[in-house]
């Protein structure tokens, strides 16, 4: 089948493209930019896993040697033509801006997660003298008379353990923030969940960043568990 569309990956600096040697990969370029694409049949079917994979698969090949401005998978241009001045052009000033912004830095992405949630109330119960009394003096009173306070002390620990929680995910934070020139914050999604962030990063202190996140999970380890990515494409960087 021709191919008819043009599924765009991601965007470059026109003149330092050199081709990644996969078939169907080549460049629409307007001035000092070029949209990366692939070649998409006239139908432009629902995406499959592959595919998905694959437009990853090609926009980590091209981070490899240049800065890229990642795009999502599904904008698709009929022709070159419109890539060229429905994107390119019609973004022009936009797009040059935030490849400058981009220029040389990858994304690294931490979240960070408490292993063991009977650990982490003890430790709460220890650090907050009100809530041990209170838990003292609802042991020493019979279950029936003690409703309104099991309610008041769930609503103390709930809060303390959020208080606990940012304050470990600020002292993380602390630690990485001047490493990275910029860092982005998702939602803490359970009630596990200290840190999810992600972090634009220069390429020359990748390495020291690494070394960063390694002494904290030497730090904290036994406490919580690391997830650590990259380097990536900067999709949190990039707004829609």
């Amino acid at each position: 089948m021709t191919a008819a569309g043009k599924r765009v990956v991601c965007i470059v600096e026109a003149a330092g493209w050199t081709g990644i040697g996969e078939p169907g990969i080549h460049t629409v370029a307007y001035r000092e930019l070029a949209a990366v694409v692939r070649d998409c049949p006239s139908t432009c079917q629902e995406p499959t896993r592959e595919d998905l994979l694959g437009h990853l698969r090609v926009m980590e090949q091209v981070m490899a040697s240049q800065t890229v401005i990642p795009v999502a998978y599904g904008t698709v241009a009929a022709t070159e033509e419109a890539v060229r001045e429905g994107l390119l052009a019609a973004r022009y000033e936009d797009l040059r801006a935030l490849l400058q912004r981009l220029e040389g830095r990858v994304e690294l992405g931490l979240k960070a997660l408490w292993r063991e949630m009977g650990l982490i109330f003890a430790e709460v119960v220890a650090e907050q003298e009100t809530i041990r009394a209170l838990r003292d003096a609802i042991a020493a009173r019979p279950a029936a008379h003690t409703r309104q306070e099991v309610i008041e002390l769930g609503h103390m620990v709930a809060d303390a353990m959020e208080a606990k929680k940012r304050r470990e995910g600020g002292e993380m934070l602390d630690a990485l923030s001047p490493l990275a020139a910029e860092a982005r914050f998702g939602r803490l999604l359970g009630e596990k969940m200290v840190l999810n962030a992600a972090f634009l990063v220069d390429r020359a202190r990748e390495t020291e960043f690494d070394a960063q996140v390694a002494r904290l999970g030497e730090e904290r380890g036994s406490r919580l568990l690391f997830r650590y990515v990259g380097p990536a494409p900067p999709f949190n960087f990039v707004d829609s």
